[in-house]
């Protein structure tokens, strides 16, 4: 299930990053710095494009200085105070997350089993217990 960014997600992500986005037709550009550390991120968010064929949906692109990642057929998104956003694609068994925050950090979940959600997370295995409790957020917005 696509989902389209309204007005007011684009308002949250705003607040959230702490810079208003450059915007045109159904797309938004976020610039951001880390004066810290002086990395860049660049957030773009696209609503409603073809994805192939007569498929239509959101795409999310970070482009940082150590990489570009894209997740495709967004499906919602979770603010993650005080200043990150998570943005969740998934399929039948399968979970996708990128998460940006407003530091410049990036992270980028790709093909977790939905099964993982429901672990006893003192059982998993230390290399899969991040993607685990960070996804477990995503819960309350998933289709099933």
């Amino acid at each position: 299930m696509s989902y389209n960014f309204s007005i007011h997600d684009i308002e949250l992500i705003s607040g959230l990053l702490g810079t208003e986005p450059d915007s045109k037709d159904n797309s938004w550009v976020w610039q951001l710095t880390n004066k810290v550390t002086r990395q860049t991120l660049i957030l773009s968010i696209y609503n409603n494009i073809n994805l192939a064929g007569d498929t239509a949906g959101s795409l999310i692109s970070v482009q940082t200085t150590y990489g570009y990642y894209e997740l495709h057929d967004c499906e919602g998104i979770i603010p993650f105070e005080p200043d990150e956003i998570l943005f969740v694609s998934s399929q039948t068994d399968y979970l996708h997350c990128l998460t940006v925050g407003k530091e410049c950090n990036c992270s980028l979940y790709s093909n977790v089993s939905r099964k993982l959600l429901n672990s006893d997370f003192a059982t998993l295995d230390p290399p899969v217990l991040l993607a685990a409790m960070q996804l477990s957020l995503t819960e309350g917005i998933l289709s099933e």
